[in-house]
């Protein structure tokens, strides 16, 4: 038996020493993930920025980040096929799965960590197959144009055309070394999660083939004239962020009067040569990526040189400041308002904000104004609500941003009218059932013989007998008082009621045997007259000294 104890502790311990060592053993390899409450170890790659991460958040952005390296490379793969059409849509699912992935990037808190950066620089990788797409299909259109305007014997058109093209040969050779530099640190990022990044890496390659060829294919390259002598252009500052001012300057030869300013392919702006053929233009910086750009200046088929200048990227404020609440056609109407800034304060305008309840649902999207204010409007039934407001467009040179929840609560006030309503309804009806029930009452109290109610008529006969029980210079009630005492102690030694000083009228009339109509009548208006605090006439006084004497006279004859 100890024998055998014996045998299954060692296999335990063996059990459990293996297990230690296969733990120990698995170390070797970067993390994909560390859970939630994990330490870094010396074995992960870059723990200060490695994510972190849960399964179930690791399930949805790894994904993500594979189906960033596949698209990228069939984008330029179509670009490659000279399938302009096929490419837009590999782009248009690239740039969705760019977008999802900063969006649950933010929902995670994941911007300190190489995610967000492998998120920013796959919106620059889209950025620069976008204008490399624009520049192939201009070509293709110049292509054409190139032919009619030979048959057309247009020389001046041809010139503008081979202009044209040396411009966007300049852009495409910078969009594919954007690309490169993007493509490099998206590659290394996806390493350290372990992700085949060889599709990307070929697609550096195929860009780079495009850029050169391009030219070439489309009947231009070295067959243009370089006539950039005759404009010379200079640009300050050669780096600016968001909002900065950007100032272009130079003599322009024998050139039309009206310069277009180019940043990369894109109309900028224009200037005007002043009389000693120089020229000069002032435009700020808003909805341009970050990165290098080029700016050229042309006119009459004439292109300068082309001047780099590169475009930082700075941190966005995004805020929520205040809600109203209106009716709606079905629900409220909730409209949440918001602003959007640049790290430096500046305002934000026409960028788009969108606004999610606190469980990441869209209510829904809004551009900002020329303050970089914001508001989403959406119906929604009562009860409690938080939002948050995100921006998330690589098209500015500003990071993205999400700001705080911002609690609201939704009360459809109709709903608390009826109800207030009824309840004063309710109210009036019980304050009008108690008036009637004190004048009731009030009228069972103040309800007097008629022979007690005051008369508009003179005296009558009763008039003989005043005084008959009273002196002289006593008042009504004082005489009323003196006449109940007289009745009550003679009944008192009549019935043999003890203690009847303590007795109120009402205990003294049940406590007799079988009172005589004219008592029955006397001690209820005794009652009444004293404790009513009413004054006594001397009309109603006549009516008790009446009593009494019959009170008096029954006694008498009772005890014969």
């Amino acid at each position: 038996m100890n024998r055998l104890l014996g045998i299954t502790v060692s296999t335990g311990i063996i059990a459990i020493a293996l297990l230690l060592l296969v733990l120990s053993a698995g170390g070797g390899n970067p993390l994909l993930y560390s859970a939630v409450g994990n330490v870094s170890t010396e074995n992960q790659a870059d723990p200060s920025t490695l994510a972190v991460m849960t399964t179930e958040e690791s399930e949805t952005i790894l994904p993500l980040m594979d189906d960033i390296l596949g698209l990228s490379y069939d984008t330029v793969l179509q670009l490659v096929l000279s399938d302009p059409e096929y490419a837009a849509r590999y782009l248009t699912s690239y740039d969705s799965s760019v977008s999802r992935l900063g969006t649950n990037a933010l929902k995670i808190r994941l911007t300190a960590t190489d995610i967000y950066a492998y998120d920013k620089e796959s919106a620059a990788l889209g950025t620069s197959m976008q204008v490399i797409l624009d520049d192939i299909i201009r070509f293709e259109e110049i292509a054409e144009l190139k032919e009619l305007y030979t048959s057309e014997g247009n020389s001046s058109g041809l010139y503008e055309l081979a202009a044209e093209a040396l411009l966007l040969q300049n852009e495409l050779n910078l969009a594919a070394l954007n690309y490169e530099d993007s493509a490099d640190v998206i590659e290394d990022i996806a390493e350290k999660y372990n992700l085949d990044a060889s599709q990307i890496r070929e697609s550096v390659t195929l860009i780079k083939q495009l850029a050169e060829t391009a030219s070439e294919t489309y009947g231009y390259g070295s067959t243009v004239t370089d006539t950039s002598g005759s404009i010379t252009l200079s640009v300050s500052p050669d780096f600016a962020y968001y909002g900065d001012t950007v100032t272009m300057s130079g003599i322009a030869k024998n050139t039309p009067a009206n310069l277009s300013i180019y940043w990369d392919t894109n109309l900028w702006g224009s200037a005007m040569v002043n009389s000693a053929g120089g020229f000069t233009k002032s435009l700020t910086v808003q909805q341009i990526p970050a990165g290098t750009h080029t700016i050229t200046v042309q006119a009459g088929g004439i292109t300068s040189k082309t001047v780099d200048i590169t475009i930082l990227t700075q941190p966005s404020v995004v805020t929520i400041t205040k809600t109203t609440q209106t009716s709606g056609e079905i629900h409220r109407l909730l409209t949440v308002y918001g602003t959007l800034k640049a790290e430096s304060g500046i305002a934000v305008r026409n960028a788009p904000v969108s606004l999610y309840s606190e469980d990441h649902i869209l209510i829904g999207t809004s551009y900002t104004t020329t303050n970089g204010v914001w508001s989403v409007s959406s119906e929604l039934i009562d009860g409690g609500y938080a939002f948050y407001g995100l921006f998330n467009d690589p098209s500015f040179p500003l990071e993205a941003n999400m700001s705080e929840l911002y609690p609201v609560s939704i009360i459809d006030l109709t709903i608390y009218y009826i109800l207030l309503i009824v309840a004063v309804g309710i109210l009036i009806i019980l304050v009008i059932r108690f008036i009637v029930r004190r004048k009731n009452a009030a009228k069972k109290i103040t309800a007097l013989p008629p022979e007690l109610q005051r008369k508009q008529t003179g005296n009558t006969l009763i008039n003989a007998f005043k005084d008959i029980f009273s002196r002289k210079g006593k008042t009504n009630a004082e005489k009323l008082s003196a006449l109940y005492l007289q009745i009550t102690s003679a009944l008192a030694e009549a019935e043999h009621i003890q203690n009847i000083s303590v007795l109120t009228p009402r205990e003294i009339l049940r406590m007799l045997a079988a009172p005589a109509e004219p008592i029955r009548e006397f001690i209820p208006a005794y009652e009444y007259l004293h404790y009513a605090n009413v004054t006594v006439d001397s009309e109603q006084l006549q009516r008790m000294e009446l009593l009494a004497k019959q009170i008096i006279k029954v006694y008498y004859e009772n005890n014969e």
